[in-house]
C-alpha cells in the first residue's frame, strides 16, 4: 500500500486512479478474471454481471411469508409459517444463498468489495419499483461490533444508494445495541438475542419495506416489525438480497 501511495503521489485523483489499475489491474469478484480498461466502478466482468441477473429468484415458488422455497404441490404459506406469528407481512429475496450471489455477498459483507453496492441497490431499485408501491425503506441496522470490525455497514451502504441513486425514501428509524452475533444461533436463540437490543427512533406512519441483506429465520425481521407495528405502522414487508 505504502508502495502505490507513492507512485501516486502528487496526482490527481483520476490519473491516480488510471495509474494504479494498470500497476495492478482490477479483477471481477465473481470469477477472478482481469477487468478490461473502462469496465467502470462495478467490479464484475459482463460475464458475471449477465449470470447475476441469470440467478434472480422468479416470482413463483416461495412461501409467501417466510421466502423459503415450496414444491408446486405444497400449499403457501408453508407450514411452518401456518404455525407462528409473525410480526411482518411477506418476507421476499432476490437470490438463494448459493453459487455466484453467495460468494458475491461474501465479498460484499467481508472481503472490502463495497463497489458490489451498485449492482445490489439496481437490482433492489427494480424490485421495489415494480411491487411495493410508496413504501417507505426502513434499513436493518448491523450490530456496532460488525461496523467497528468491518468499517462499514453493507444494509446502510445499499440503503444510501437507494436514496441517492434511486430517489426512493429511505429513513433510518432503528437503532442497534450490542448482543452476540446472530449466526450459529437456533431460532429460539436468535429472538431472545435480539430483545432490548432493537430500539424504534420514532414512528413511520405509512407502510415500510425492511432492508436486510440476509434472511434466516425471520427473528431479526420480526422484532424489528414488532416495533414498527406496535408504534402505528399500517404494513411492513422485509425485502432481502438473499434467503438462507
Amino acid at each position: 500500500a505504502a508502495g502505490e501511495r507513492a507512485v501516486t503521489a502528487g496526482l490527481p485523483r483520476r490519473a491516480a486512479t488510471a495509474a494504479l489499475d494498470l500497476l495492478f489491474p482490477p479483477r471481477c469478484a465473481g470469477c477472478g478474471r482481469e477487468l478490461a480498461a473502462g469496465s467502470g466502478q462495478l467490479p464484475l466482468c459482463r460475464c458475471c454481471r449477465r449470470a447475476v441477473r441469470a440467478a434472480l429468484r422468479p416470482a413463483a415458488g416461495y412461501c409467501s411469508r417466510c421466502g423459503a422455497e415450496v414444491l408446486p404441490e405444497q400449499e403457501t404459506p408453508c407450514l411452518l409459517c401456518r404455525e407462528r406469528e409473525l410480526a411482518f407481512l411477506s418476507h421476499e429475496a432476490l437470490f438463494d444463498y448459493r453459487g455466484l450471489p453467495q460468494e458475491l455477498l461474501q465479498e460484499f459483507k467481508f472481503a472490502g468489495c463495497t463497489g458490489l453496492a451498485d449492482l445490489f441497490a439496481e437490482l433492489l431499485a427494480l424490485r421495489l419499483s415494480a411491487g411495493y408501491g410508496a413504501a417507505v425503506v426502513v434499513p436493518v441496522p448491523a450490530r456496532p461490533q460488525r461496523i467497528l470490525h468491518y468499517g462499514y455497514d453493507t444494509v446502510d451502504l445499499l440503503a444510501r444508494r437507494l436514496q441517492r441513486v434511486h430517489r426512493l425514501p429511505v429513513r433510518r428509524l432503528l437503532r442497534r445495541r450490542g448482543g452476540r452475533q446472530q449466526k450459529g444461533l437456533d431460532s429460539v436463540s436468535r429472538a431472545g438475542n435480539l430483545q432490548g437490543r432493537i430500539r424504534l427512533l420514532q414512528p413511520e406512519p405509512r407502510p415500510v419495506v425492511l432492508l436486510d441483506d440476509v434472511f434466516t429465520t425471520g427473528a431479526t425481521a420480526h422484532e424489528c416489525a414488532a416495533l414498527l407495528t406496535a408504534a402505528g405502522t399500517p404494513e411492513v414487508r422485509v425485502l432481502t438480497l438473499v434467503r438462507d
